[in-house]
C-alpha cells in the first residue's frame, strides 16, 4: 500500500487538488502494479509565512510562476 504525502502552498482548488491525487495514484500505479484503490496520497497545505528558504520567509520572496 504506497502512501504519497505532499506539501504545497494553500490557494490550490479543490480541482486542482483531485487532478494532482490522480496524476499522483496514475504514476504510482504504473511504477509499483498496484491498483488505484492501494494508493494513498495525502495533502499536506503549508502557509508561506511557515515556510522559509535561504533565510528568508515564503511571504517575503517573489513568486515564481503560477
Amino acid at each position: 500500500m504506497p502512501i504519497v504525502t505532499i506539501s504545497i502552498f494553500e490557494g490550490r482548488s479543490v480541482d486542482q487538488k483531485r487532478a494532482l491525487i490522480e496524476g499522483v495514484t496514475d504514476v504510482v500505479c504504473d511504477v509499483t502494479g498496484n491498483v488505484p484503490e492501494a494508493v494513498n496520497v495525502i495533502i499536506e497545505e503549508k502557509s508561506r509565512e511557515n515556510w522559509a528558504m535561504g533565510r528568508q520567509l515564503g511571504i517575503d520572496r517573489p513568486r515564481v510562476g503560477r
